[in-house]
């Protein structure tokens, strides 16, 4: 039985079980026409459709996304269409090409290569035959047995006989490869088996190599001098601005009239970055586990810097294979942007215009068209978390570097352990900065800040912060060593970022702790987490003292499964428990205003303040005066208007009264409200994620300023205008 693609969005086998979402406190079934009371008849129906789109607002995250190069629609569209081209092209059972020394030589690597393709969008029964072949094919190639590699990665409950496959394929990979002296690059030629004719080649070793990081993936012991030697080769053939050639090695630039396979190229750049990040994974993962070591990989950062400046250049020379390339190094280093390049975008938008109606590329390439799938399946998942890299001393002469990143493949094993725990179910993860616009944050609903040192943010960064979190996002923070200095200055930046609330130990009864995928009560490990709310979800959650991090960084969940688990039941806080919560990348509830759109109309708001936390979600009339905007040309006018200074008049059409916890309002607020209903107003009153205190308080409230013999308070009925005047509402959905 094959491992599910690990494109697929859902699976048969998924535990995913979380009944509880992103508010806080536990969720109950709720008639949530109750939070909608209907006061007065005046104008009732004129207005009626804003209450349906107030409620779809409140229960619905699924808006199109926002504008940019290729939707992932269009990306899902693509990949589909390229699969159903490579089934088409199979014969037999295989992908192979026409007898030759190559085809000799590499066997199997191209029905490799398909198939791992074929398998990144879905476990098609076409594959069964492919992954049999595979199974009894043997081949000595470096690109073949690397691209073989792939596969078995893909494999799930892995049968007794592709067990034999990967350890003997792993072996042959490795064997005789490494010299004593490292001189040269492991794998760099064309055959596992070295003969005096073989010559080197720098893209036939970077498949080498990430053969070798699949199989160490797979659980085979690879000999430590095969990664040194990788390391030593690779630096030893980077030319002196941070490049790299197919066939020429550095440090020395060649000359201008050089073929094209010995001039730099993005496509081998991106080949000895992804080779060298994997090295280093090696080399040095655990250098920064319980004591501050800022490792900082120069000739990585010059490789990348080069591919920043020269990305363009990606599309006329080696186009399909270069970006798969450049996507290896996406997912090693989990960086959404290559300097300012936002790789995946502009890859997607050339590869989305470029496809040929038979769903090829390449000309009809099997092998162009397979690595364009696998560009795809780098980033078509949910990201599950985004790692923010950061400067302290932000606001000094001396910024310093790398302090965020202490435990660089944190994010990226904890995530690919929640893969497994999924069953499957495709999630990555990504690195952000807050040089970009507070949208890229939204790629995931957690924003993960690790370090050691105290934060520093500039009063922009702060804003862009404040405006993830308002939006609906999460901020998740490890202190590094438990280190006090960082602690105590998220402290500082949640109070700064949301005065009005204050950490506190997170409760027993809260989602996270009580999701019943895994429960806290039964964790051998218990970790003290502090977290900040608004009342109605987490907005800052702080691990100060236990560390997961460092766990994450080296597998280590035997005895510290809490330490994993806990992210696990944080990702599952921060997205919808119904069918369509996890948005796959490019995906986004986020709306902002069309531009090209010219409102007919306009709507003025009076947002209720009173002694209580009346604010919480302040982003979400934002929100909604963007939808209304894009798809009714209705512009909101919405104001804070504070209760007991009588400017709730009937300029407003509507007032909207919301909040957690209890509340009461005194005498001339309950009067200045009665007086704007009974004048031919609206009120629309909301507990703000279902919050029974606060509805509580709310139905006493009414019950004070309109008296129940005279406006009774009754939940409405399925036909009354709310539901069918305006967006049809005929599900709830719950958070």
């Amino acid at each position: 039985m094959t491992k599910p693609g690990l494109g697929q969005r859902d699976h048969g086998k998924t535990r995913i079980i979380h009944k509880r979402g992103h508010s806080g406190g536990a969720l109950r079934k709720v008639d949530m026409r109750s939070f909608f009371v209907k006061i007065g008849v005046r104008r009732w129906r004129a207005w009626a459709w804003m209450a349906g789109v107030l409620m779809g607002v409140f229960l619905s995250v699924g808006w199109p996304a926002a504008a940019r190069g290729a939707t992932a629609k269009e990306v899902d569209a693509a990949v589909e269409k390229a699969q159903q081209f490579l089934l088409g092209q199979q014969k037999d059972g295989n992908w192979e090409s026409s007898p030759g020394s190559d085809a000799q030589r590499n066997a199997g690597g191209l029905t490799a290569l398909a198939t791992a393709a074929c398998l990144a969008v879905s476990n098609d029964d076409h594959l069964k035959a492919a992954t049999a072949f595979l199974v009894k094919t043997d081949t000595a190639g470096t690109w073949s047995l690397a691209m073989r590699a792939q596969v078995w990665n893909r494999w799930w409950d892995t049968p007794a006989d592709v067990r034999e496959a990967i350890q003997r394929d792993a072996q042959r990979l490795v064997q005789g490869r490494i010299d004593p002296d490292l001189k040269n690059t492991l794998s760099l030629f064309y055959s596992a088996s070295v003969t005096g004719n073989d010559v080197w080649d720098h893209s036939n070793s970077q498949f080498g190599v990430l053969g070798m990081w699949a199989y160490e993936q797979l659980g085979y012991e690879v000999p430590i001098r095969y990664w040194q030697a990788v390391d030593a080769g690779w630096r030893a053939h980077q030319f002196a601005n941070g490049a790299w050639s197919r066939n020429l090695a550095g440090p020395a630039l060649p000359p201008a009239n050089a073929p094209q396979d010995s001039q730099p190229s993005v496509a081998m750049t991106a080949a000895g970055v992804a080779s060298l990040y994997m090295a280093d994974d090696q080399l040095h993962g655990n250098e920064g586990l319980t004591q501050p070591t800022a490792f900082f990989d120069f000739d990585v950062d010059a490789g990348l810097n080069w591919m920043g400046r020269n990305f363009q250049s990606v599309f006329q020379q080696d186009q399909f294979r270069g970006l798969y390339n450049v996507s290896r190094v996406g997912i090693l280093s989990g960086r959404k942007f290559i300097r300012t390049i936002d790789w995946f975008k502009e890859g997607a938008d050339y590869l989305v215009k470029s496809q040929a109606a038979n769903g090829s590329w390449g000309n009809g390439s099997v092998a162009d068209t397979a690595y364009v799938i696998l560009f795809f399946d780098s980033r078509r998942g949910p990201v599950a978390i985004n790692k923010l890299e950061y400067q302290v001393n932000s606001q000094g002469e001396n910024p310093q570097i790398e302090n965020w990143n202490q435990r660089p493949r944190d994010a990226a094993n904890v995530v690919q352990w929640m893969v497994k725990q999924f069953c499957g179910i495709y999630l990555t993860w990504q690195v952000v900065d807050l040089k970009q616009p507070p949208a890229t944050l939204h790629d995931s609903p957690i924003l993960y800040i690790a370090g050691n040192e105290a934060l520093d943010f500039t009063d922009e960064e702060m804003a862009k912060l404040r405006q993830f979190v308002e939006e609906g996002g999460l901020i998740f923070a490890n202190a590094d060593y438990g280190s006090v200095a960082f602690t105590t200055s998220v402290l500082n930046v949640g109070h700064k970022l949301f005065p009005d609330y204050a950490f506190r130990e997170l409760p027993a009864e809260s989602p996270i702790y009580t999701n019943e995928q895994f429960r806290c009560d039964k964790w051998k490990l218990q970790m003290k987490i502090e977290a900040l709310s608004n009342g109605a979800r987490e907005l800052i959650i702080l691990v100060p003292a236990a560390d997961p991090a460092r766990y994450w960084q080296t597998k280590a969940y035997g005895g510290h499964e809490a330490c994993a688990e806990v992210m696990a039941d944080i990702y599952l806080y921060g997205v919808s428990r119904f069918e369509g919560g996890r948005r796959n990348y490019g995906e986004t509830y986020i709306v902002t205003p069309d531009s090209k759109i010219a409102a007919t109309r306009k709507i003025k708001v009076a947002r209720l303040q009173y002694a209580g936390n009346w604010n919480p979600e302040p982003a979400s009339w934002r929100r909604l005066a963007a939808v209304m905007h894009n798809n009714d040309a209705i512009d909101l006018d919405v104001q804070n208007v504070k209760l007991g200074e009588k400017k709730l008049d009937r300029s407003f059409q509507v007032a909207h009264l919301t909040g957690t916890a209890t509340f009461a309002l005194p005498q001339d607020q309950r009067d200045e409200i009665k007086k704007y209903v009974e004048g031919g107003g609206m009120l629309i009153v909301d507990a703000c994620g279902g919050d029974v205190p606060f509805a509580d308080a709310a139905r006493k409230e009414l019950a004070a300023i309109f008296p129940n013999d005279k406006f009774p308070l009754t939940p409405l009925p399925l036909a009354d205008p709310v539901y069918a005047g305006g967006p049809k509402l005929d599900e709830v959905k719950y958070r």
